[in-house]
């Protein structure tokens, strides 16, 4: 199954342009490699570290080519190249899946794990792009892997393999700072939940404790810290320019304290919290407003990500998760889920919450996909049970309605909508953003004038005739053109490019009707 998914991969990266923001992961990337301490927040903002790794195959041919120079095309090849990287770490995650599916259940169950996840068209779509996604996916499925290791079976080897894995997610994506939250949380939770067969309860001697503890500490902050250079470590508080509430709280509360990370690192934390605090679609945001089901909003929606994963989910999966938590509250086992299940269902539960809640750079299902790996592998529960009672056809048949519905799409799969979305070209009035655009289609689209010569893309202003726009840029996702086509709201689509850019017939009549401005 990974030979195939390999070999998929590699065909469908050659067909997508690249993304709006593959160019700026690679630039940080780039300055990584060449051990540049400052960083300019303002162009890299949330960009950490890691993605220098999808520098990795441009370095080699620096390195046996010391005067190699390029640009334009061959630039750009550079970071097409750099997405094989992505597929690496996507391959990865997939071999994780099915190792910890196959000690909770079996290696059958395991399988099929699996190949949930080489079909889910949103790890076929972000799985390959130059960006943090993947990485945050598989370094925060690594982490909860060896932290449920350690509790299972007290190793300390399990526990630092937990903590590296932990302080590679840090440098992934700022999101990963909730670790910090749910390790604690999680371990607490299994030492209460654990009980001997005396029913006494288990804990680690004081003395251990604290070595776990100050070991954590001290790996994470020498990821975090050596990824940085250790640029400007321990930098007094007060020689920073903080923009976000919270660190000006801290700045003025604390003015002497010295940040004990870099100062690279704590800006761009800085400038993420500030932005997230801003919102979208006002003066200095970074994205036009947030927007669902047709509705736009500066701080986003409670049920954000509660609809995406619903439009942007098989319907074969969901069912399948469906009834697996029903599975799981019917046959509730208390030892088993503090044993187990907590690993898997803690952090889903609490970045739902997060992310729909208190989180307002809502801009696509990429930023929740790090729960994805821990639902799949929690689907297990379900998937084991239809093999015990032998009704494996039922399995078979969501597979096949799985893949019927993915690869519709094939071999551009980030518009993917489930079949709750049967209208594709109406899809932009339930999703926008990067759930349905990304800047990929390019390719697409250039087909797609080529044989219509006669269509016109993305005119300032009404003209008659065939017309065709962008949806992030109808919706006013593109905070540079507010407002500039909200003319275009007022027609219906009449055929579209892979749900991204919709075709219009725009008559005489309805161009002589909108105001001259």
């Amino acid at each position: 199954m990974l030979v195939a998914y390999s070999g998929l991969q590699i065909f469908c990266i050659q067909q997508l342009s690249l993304s709006y923001d593959e160019g700026l992961f690679y630039g940080y990337g780039t300055t990584i490699l060449k051990f540049q301490r400052e960083k300019d927040v303002i162009l890299f903002d949330s960009k950490l570290p890691i993605t220098a790794l999808n520098n990795i195959p441009r370095a080699l041919e620096q390195v046996f080519n010391p005067k190699l120079q390029k640009t334009g095309e061959a630039a750009t090849s550079d970071i097409v190249h750099g997405r094989y990287i992505s597929l690496i770490v996507s391959i990865l995650l997939g071999i994780l899946i099915f190792l910890w599916s196959q000690k909770l259940y079996n290696k059958r169950t395991a399988l099929f794990c699996l190949l949930l996840y080489l079909l889910c068209p949103n790890f076929l779509a972000h799985g390959i792009f130059v960006s943090s996604d993947i990485f945050a996916c598989f370094f925060m499925t690594l982490s909860l892997y060896y932290l449920w290791r350690f509790c299972v079976g007290h190793k300390t080897k399990f526990f630092l393999l937990m903590s590296v894995a932990t302080g590679l997610a840090e440098i992934s994506k700022f999101s990963m700072i909730h670790l910090f939250v749910i390790i604690p949380i999680v371990l607490l939770a299994v030492r209460l939940g654990a009980q001997k067969q005396n029913g006494s309860k288990v804990w680690f001697p004081a003395r251990r404790v604290l070595f776990y503890a100050v070991s954590f500490i001290l790996i994470n902050w020498f990821i975090i810290s050596a990824s940085h250079f250790f640029y400007q470590v321990f930098q007094p508080l007060r020689n920073y320019a903080f923009a976000s509430n919270p660190f000006k709280g801290l700045q003025n509360f604390l003015p002497w304290f010295p940040s004990a990370l870099p100062s690279s690192y704590i800006s761009s934390m800085d400038a993420v919290m500030y932005f997230d605090q801003l919102g979208g679609g006002v003066k200095g945001s970074l994205n036009g407003a947030i927007y669902i089901l047709g509705q736009s909003s500066i701080r986003g929606f409670w049920y954000y990500y509660f609809v995406t994963i619903f439009f942007k989910t098989p319907i074969p999966v969901l069912l399948i998760w469906l009834a697996s938590i029903f599975l799981f509250l019917r046959n509730f086992n208390r030892s088993y889920f503090f044993s187990n299940e907590v690993f898997l269902l803690f952090p889903t539960v609490y970045f739902l919450i997060y992310m729909n809640f208190f989180y307002s750079t809502q801009v696509g299902i990429r930023h929740i996909l790090i729960i994805f790996p821990l639902l799949f592998i929690f689907a297990g529960r379900f998937v084991s049970k239809i093999f015990e009672w032998k009704k494996q056809f039922i399995l078979y048949t969501l597979i096949v309605w799985e893949i019927i519905s993915v690869f519709s799409y094939f071999p551009h799969f980030l518009p993917y909508t489930n079949e709750f979305v049967w209208n594709k070209k109406m899809a932009y009035k339930k999703l926008a953003d990067s759930n349905l655009c990304y800047g990929e289609g390019g390719k697409f689209l250039q087909k797609y004038l080529a044989r219509n010569p006669d269509a016109v893309l993305m005119p300032e202003r009404p003209v008659a005739g065939k017309i065709v726009m962008e949806v992030n840029e109808m919706l006013n996702k593109d905070i540079k053109t507010i407002g500039k086509y909200d003319w275009v709201n007022k027609l219906t689509p009449v055929d579209h490019v892979h749900s991204q850019y919709l075709v219009f017939n725009v008559s005489q009549g309805f161009v002589d009707s909108v105001p001259q401005k």
